[in-house]
C-alpha cells in the first residue's frame, strides 16, 4: 500500500485580486506578484503575543500583545506576554515600577497615590483667563471632584483603611 499522504499537496493562501463580471458571470482571479516578507525575526507567546522586526528601509522593533476582555488580570496577562517578548533586550539600567499611581484625571486635576509613602498628590490647573472671577469656586469643584472619585479607587481604599486600623507601614 503506497503511502498517500507524501503524495498530497498542502493549501496554500494566495494573496491577490478578484474579480467578478455580472454580465457574463465569470469570476477571475490576479494573485499579487511574490515578494520577501516585511517581517523578520518573529517570536510568538503563549496567550496570543508577538513581537517581530519588520525590514525595509528604516526597520522597527514591533510588539503585539493580546488578552481577552473577559480576562480577570488582563494587566498581569499582558504584562508577562511583554517580559517575554521582551527578554532579549538589553537595557542600559534596570526598569522600575512607578512608586506612584494616578488615581484621577479629568477636567483639569490628577490625583496620584504613592502606597508605600501613604502620600497622595493634588495637581490641579485652572484657565485663569475662563474663570478669573469664579477661581474659588473652580477650587472648590476640583476638590469635590477628588472626594466623589477616591472611594472608587482600591489602592487609596487599602492605605485608608490600613490607616484605620492603625497600620503605619503598609505592606
Amino acid at each position: 500500500m503506497k503511502n498517500t499522504e507524501n503524495n498530497k499537496q498542502k493549501k496554500v493562501k494566495v494573496r491577490g485580486t478578484g474579480t467578478y463580471d455580472p454580465e457574463t458571470s465569470e469570476f477571475g482571479f490576479k494573485p499579487f506578484e511574490e515578494g520577501p516578507s516585511s517581517q523578520a525575526n518573529v517570536k510568538n507567546c503563549k496567550g496570543g503575543g508577538k513581537s517581530w522586526e519588520t525590514v525595509g528601509s528604516d526597520p522597527s522593533l514591533m510588539l503585539s500583545l493580546k488578552c481577552k476582555k473577559s480576562s480577570p488580570d488582563a494587566y498581569a496577562e499582558l504584562s508577562k506576554q511583554f517580559s517575554q517578548l521582551t527578554k532579549d533586550i538589553k537595557t542600559e539600567k534596570p526598569v522600575e515600577l512607578p512608586s506612584e499611581q494616578r488615581v484621577v484625571n479629568e477636567q483639569g486635576l490628577e490625583c496620584w497615590l504613592n502606597e508605600g509613602k501613604q502620600e497622595m498628590t493634588f495637581m490641579g490647573t485652572i484657565d485663569l483667563s475662563r474663570h478669573s472671577r469664579d477661581w474659588q469656586a473652580e477650587v472648590l469643584r476640583q476638590v469635590q471632584l477628588v472626594v466623589r472619585r477616591l472611594p472608587a479607587c482600591e489602592s487609596f481604599n487599602k492605605v485608608i483603611n490600613n490607616l484605620k486600623k492603625g497600620g503605619k507601614n503598609y505592606v
